[in-house]
């Protein structure tokens, strides 16, 4: 008897220049979700969560940076009472980009992260209660879009992820393995700008291609022999 009102997952992207590939540069993205539930007896739930990354993209294809996540799990019933679970996460993160063949415009990356994790109990206002804390590791991969000035869309299907969590008090910890790989639908937006040594312009996919044409075409030029000089005869300057 639950309904699904609302489910959002916006991902902010890369700061690269005209790919998601480009080094020497700052990637920064984000997702948020949101989802509402009301049963037929009244009870509300709410769960939503954010989770922000920074990181560097070391060449063409590897990024390192951190990741945090933050969350919350909350019901209230017909009396109006309110009890919220607390979620948290924060970790390094690696990620690897690759075009598909020799598209300028189609790519996947597949990105892992290692969090340290955690979370609490709290009930209209009262002290938290019931803390634990854990690890967590998940693995995912995607599909990404170039569309021009800097914009990407990207599409994600699940993936795998393993946690331990261990309640302040207890001498025992809980293991979860999950497998989502096909079992959620995520889409996000990335925007990308270049922030390496040279500063260019935006451009449209496809257009590393044309300037590699072009500079080669100079190359060509350049290495072609030069026609030499007629020289004047003597006869002529005299």
């Amino acid at each position: 008897m639950k309904k699904l009102i609302l489910a959002l997952l916006v991902a902010a992207g890369a700061i690269t220049s005209a790919s998601a590939q480009e080094p020497k540069s700052i990637l920064v993205y984000g997702d948020v979700n949101l989802q509402t539930i009301r049963d037929a007896s009244l009870m509300k739930t709410t769960m939503w969560d954010a989770s922000p990354g920074v990181g560097y993209q070391f060449n063409h294809n590897w990024t390192l940076g951190l990741s945090i996540s933050w969350g919350q799990y909350a019901t209230k019933d017909s009396a109006g009472t309110k009890n919220t679970d607390n979620m948290y996460r924060v970790g390094p993160f690696a990620r690897y980009s690759h075009y598909i063949r020799k598209s300028e415009t189609f790519f996947w990356y597949g990105q892992f992260d290692f969090d340290y994790a955690g979370g609490y109990h709290t009930n209209e206002g009262n002290p938290a209660t019931a803390k634990h804390n854990g690890i967590y590791t998940g693995i995912y991969p995607a599909l990404g879009i170039n569309v021009g000035r800097g914009f990407c869309m990207n599409f994600s299907i699940g993936g795998l992820n393993y946690s331990t969590d261990k309640l302040q008090d207890a001498t025992y910890s809980t293991n979860t393995f999950n497998f989502t790989f096909g079992h959620m639908v995520n889409f996000g937006i990335s925007k990308n700008f270049n922030c390496g040594h040279k500063m260019h312009s935006h451009h449209e996919p496809g257009d590393e291609v044309h300037r590699r044409r072009a500079d080669k075409m100079e190359d060509e030029d350049d290495a072609a022999p030069k026609p030499k000089k007629k020289q004047r005869s003597r006869d002529e300057d005299e």
